[in-house]
């Protein structure tokens, strides 16, 4: 019988992939055996340092060497890659600063401790290669209007945002907000991040549900027949300025429905400014899980379309987006079965087939007190393959957060683990181009028991991956993914006496897929 196996890239020894030729293999003695299809599905994890009831992944804690955050990172990867993920959302904008040299915002102090302080190296051009090498795509995630943390450091470099444009800057509560409805400020915004599609590899750009920020309320005290009375009463969000120049001046006679564009605006220009760059970098969205209450019908919980003016159905209907991750923070079977009927239901806002792939609130099952059971992630990943059987969308999720997945008892790793026995491709897009190279032209010579492969693409379709499948002496399948650019790699000793088999199918920029070229020594 053959099965498969995922052989993760960090662990294997070496195989020579080259650019030039090398002689071509020895004549096939056997009729090659067609490899076994690799599914595809989304197996993402959230990539932060901000901290969260314990967690954090990633600088672990400001102020760590360059070396330091560099072994941290390669180690997270590893795990990840090991695990069966095969793609990173890694958080590169938190408030109005960055973890990349920019000249839009300072370098963020989750970094170094301080705003503005150099860490010594680029870790988004670090972060990017090392998720290639593992196979992994790296998707860069952005929060475009959080200016400043609640409770974050201070000072901030002279040019952070708050310094350089304090007319774009609202207090509200314990946040610091830069306010979307002045054009110029969106579109500096939109700048910051279409210089990262630019200037880096990323496969991805990501935004989440921080729009115009949830609302807060402050309390107030006041006696009552000898009786101290405390009421709440919510803080208006302090736009007065902005909706005065831009929405009133321009003819709108609803606030909500302004700011509810302004939203809508940036949204569309993010997904026609990325495509104009780079067509095939994917653009994804994490809207709170609920759009409205009572869509559909039996739901109840926070309006994200009325406090953080996020349209987020309309996004998904006008296919402003690749892939939506509604944030399903609930359990299979919980309150009002939340997670099943709203994957559903947004699975049915989706007129023109756009993925949609739950984000998963995995780090619950650790959170005291009201922690989950160890197997709740998997039961949910289970609903979500289950939900789309016979269909043709493919499955996919988001781990909040990777942390939560290398946590020392092994318990949800294992767990998780089990559901990535199959290793998996991240699906295709194909409305982003829908032409298969053809497949790969392979050569290959062996010296000193090893096996040295030789890849070129077959025609002048552009290449993104090599999928190499190897058929071992004892009828397994091991599956590694590998960059087209690379021009040599180490790899798992794969002499002739090891292998029956070697199968490459090229991988396009969009995910789709030549037919495998295969060689038997």
């Amino acid at each position: 019988m053959i099965v498969r196996r995922l052989l993760p890239f960090a662990a294997l020894g070496a195989f020579v992939l080259a650019s030039s030729a090398s002689a071509p293999i020895s004549a096939v003695r056997r009729e090659p055996i067609a490899p076994p299809a690799v599914a595809r599905e989304f197996r993402a994890a959230w990539v932060t340092p901000m901290p969260d009831r314990g967690f954090r992944d990633w600088p672990s804690a400001p102020g760590l060497s360059a070396d330091s955050q560099k072994a941290e990172l390669r180690g997270l990867l590893d795990r990840a890659a090991t695990l069966g993920l095969n793609a990173i959302i890694l958080h590169v904008r938190l408030a109005g600063d960055a973890l990349y040299p920019s000249t839009y915002a300072p370098w963020s102090a989750a970094l170094t401790g301080r705003s503005g302080g150099d860490p010594g190296y680029d870790p988004l051009a670090y972060a990017v290669a090392e998720a290639h090498s593992r196979g992994l795509q790296l998707h860069a995630w952005f929060n475009p209007f959080r200016a400043l943390l609640p409770n974050g450091p201070t000072p901030v470099a002279s040019s952070h945002v708050t310094r350089r444009h304090p007319e774009w800057i609202r207090k509200y509560g314990k946040q610091t907000w830069i306010d979307p409805g002045d054009p110029a400020a969106r579109a500096f915004v939109l700048q910051s991040i279409l210089d990262v599609v630019k200037r880096y590899d990323v496969d991805g750009v990501h935004i989440d549900d921080y729009f115009y920020p949830y609302r807060e309320s402050r309390t107030i005290v006041r006696r009552v027949h000898r009786r101290r009375v405390a009421t709440h009463r919510e803080i208006p969000f302090p736009d007065d300025r902005s909706w005065k120049k831009y929405g009133a001046a321009k003819g709108w006679k609803n606030r909500d429905d302004w700011r509810r564009d302004n939203i809508n605006t940036f949204v569309k220009s993010l997904y026609e400014g990325v495509k104009a760059i780079k067509p095939s970098v994917v653009v994804g969205v994490s809207p709170f899980g609920i759009w409205r209450p009572g869509s559909p019908p039996g739901i109840t919980g926070l309006d994200s379309y009325d406090e953080l003016y996020a349209d987020s159905r309309k996004w998904l209907r006008e296919g402003w987006l690749d892939y939506v991750a509604p944030q399903l923070y609930w359990e299979v079977g919980g309150t009002e079965d939340r997670f099943r009927v709203l994957d559903a239901w947004w699975r049915s806002e989706n007129p023109h087939g756009r993925y949609v792939w739950p984000g998963l609130y995995t780090s619950h099952v650790y959170n005291e007190p009201d922690r989950w059971p160890i197997d709740a992630i998997s039961r949910q990943i289970a609903s979500i393959r289950d939900a789309r059987i016979g269909s043709t969308d493919p499955p996919g999720h988001v781990h909040f957060r990777l942390s939560a997945l290398t946590q020392t008892d092994g318990r949800l790793a294992a767990s998780v683990g089990a559901m990535y026995r199959e290793p998996a491709l991240v699906p295709a897009y194909p409305w982003l181009g829908a032409a298969a190279p053809a497949a790969p032209v392979v050569q290959s010579a062996g010296t000193d028991g090893a096996t040295a492969l030789s890849i070129a693409p077959g025609d002048s379709v552009h290449v993104r991956w090599w999928l190499i499948q190897t058929l071992g002496r004892d009828s397994t399948w091991t599956t590694t993914l590998r960059p087209a650019g690379d021009a040599s790699l180490a790899a798992q000793s794969l002499g002739s006496s090891q292998a029956l088999e070697f199968a490459v199918t090229a991988i396009s920029p969009t995910g789709v897929a030549s037919p495998p070229a295969l060689l038997a020594p």
